[in-house]
């Protein structure tokens, strides 16, 4: 049987439906953002003057995945666009309102396939699966939901004590989720024949929302994988330098969940003669909070994905001391690039003793503790370098595509 991915982002899923495609199992690939130059908005990058098409073909090319063929991708709307545009302008209760607009659209709007008299299952993810799966279930459908963060009930009871903690480093938006989000996500759960999740914290967290027999057969751990083609031009880590400063980076969503404010913290504590620190993404915390630490920090927003390779390889450690992740397919990217990891029990659990430091838990002295330790023992850290690349190959886009072959051997699809 075919598999239809849907997604009204991005996310991984081009990755899911290229594994698909490539396993000669994709039905249709359905997305808002797939870079087509020509198609409309990504054709007016020809028509503006040249500083600004530069930019848009900087955002444009982070979407864009050549391996997928075009005839099998559908494109609807342009929310996910205005959303972004908002999101970027500091507007995120009107970002938030078109996302669930936009969903909720974006979900109705596989009506007439789902309705359809082809044959297959469908691959969809987790907040905007809702109205489809409703609908697929109507029509004697499989549904396999690609959960990509944990259960939101647990979040909201485990970051309770970390807003109490540093409630000035907390935005309105990232205070709680509400009960009407976790009530829908919960009724994804019950639609789904399985459920999948990046990392066994992803899983524990479902079960704890949920416990019982019913979801606990459906629930499976299926890693994640970097793009091995991105990546392929990354050579070997050279040695750290025995005088200059550990160069770190915290690369994505830059949010106290993510534990964004300890690497602020634990690097102010730092002398810059031995540590600096590279933040690339958006920023999710007050000003009045970052402003502090600014001085010691190289800020960059968000990038294009292909840019992504060249800045991992530039640094020596990545740091993730997340309270709460799906997965962190960051983790993979880091290892790709040659990257030691300093990172947290609550993702992915990408790092080994040969490749950095699991933190025993998840606070500021734990990490500074952490980050002294590359610092004052770097033959240490060379090696943890020098064994990343091959660690990576752990989640390689290959063994992605074999995960979801024998996934969809084992659901019978």
């Amino acid at each position: 049987m075919q598999v239809a991915v849907f997604h009204p982002g991005t996310q991984h899923s081009w990755q899911t439906a290229l594994a698909l495609q490539q396993l000669d199992r994709l039905a249709w690939y359905a997305t808002s953002i797939f870079y087509d130059p020509a198609r409309f908005p990504y054709r007016l990058e020809r028509y503006v003057p040249a500083p600004l098409a530069r930019r848009m073909h900087a955002e444009f090319r982070r979407f864009s995945h050549p391996g997928l063929d075009p005839s099998r991708v559908r494109t609807t709307g342009l929310a996910e666009w205005f959303e972004r545009i908002a999101a970027r302008a500091g507007l995120s209760g009107l970002a938030k309102r078109i996302d669930r607009y936009g969903n909720r659209r974006f979900g109705r709007s596989l009506a007439a396939a789902i309705g359809s008299d082809d044959r297959f299952a469908l691959w969809g993810y987790s907040s905007s699966s809702l109205d489809a799966f409703e609908l697929a279930k109507r029509h004697g459908r499989r549904c396999i939901l690609d959960r990509t963060n944990g259960d939101f009930g647990i979040y909201n009871d485990r970051m309770h004590a970390v807003r109490e903690a540093y409630p000035d480093w907390f935005l309105p938006k990232e205070r709680a989720v509400s009960d009407a989000k976790i009530a829908a996500e919960r009724r994804e759960y019950e639609l789904a024949d399985a459920i999948l999740v990046g990392s066994p914290f992803a899983a524990e967290t479902l079960r704890s929302a949920v416990p019982g027999p019913a979801l606990d057969a459906k629930l499976r751990v299926l890693n994640y994988c970097f793009d091995e083609a991105l990546f392929a031009g990354v050579a070997p880590p050279a040695p750290v330098s025995r005088t200059g400063p550990v160069r770190f980076l915290f690369l994505g969503l830059a949010i106290p969940r993510k534990g964004i404010h300890h690497v602020l913290e634990a690097v102010s504590r730092i002398p810059r003669s031995q540590a600096s620190l590279t933040i690339v993404g958006e920023l999710g915390v007050p000003e009045a909070a970052f402003t502090p630490y600014a001085d010691r920090v190289d800020y960059r927003r968000t990038v294009a994905r292909a840019d992504v390779p060249a800045i991992m390889a530039a640094h020596d450690v990545l740091l993730l001391p997340s309270y709460f992740e799906g997965a962190g397919i960051v983790l993979y990217e880091a290892l790709a690039a040659g990257c030691a990891l300093i990172q947290s029990r609550n993702c992915a659990l990408a790092v080994t003793p040969d490749t950095g430091i699991l933190l025993d838990s998840v606070s500021t002295d734990a990490l500074h503790a952490a980050m002294m330790t590359a610092i004052d023992a770097r033959d240490r850290l060379d090696h943890w370098r020098s064994q990343a690349q091959t660690e990576a190959g752990g989640y390689s886009f290959g063994q992605y595509r074999a995960n979801i072959a024998q996934l969809l051997e084992d659901l019978g699809i």
